[in-house]
């Protein structure tokens, strides 16, 4: 990747804004079945809404989160 596609891959993810806790701030993360830590976010930019994993760094959707909910 040369520097040009570097600087426009920042650019579009910038452009979408940081991820947020829920709730107005006020959501914290929350353990699930399967013992992982997640935190449900929201991005203002976007309006959308997404968990982040605290263990694994990672934004997950709906369904993913799910998955380590579900589980025992």
């Amino acid at each position: 990747m040369n520097l040009a596609e570097l600087l426009e891959k920042r650019d579009k993810e910038k452009e979408q804004g940081n991820w947020i806790p829920a709730s107005g701030g006020t959501e914290v993360p929350f353990l699930t079945r399967s013992g992982r830590r997640l935190q449900y976010l929201w991005q203002p930019s976007t309006g959308k809404h997404a968990y982040y994993d605290c263990d694994n760094d990672l934004i997950l959707t709906d369904e993913e989160a799910w998955l380590f909910m579900e589980k025992m």
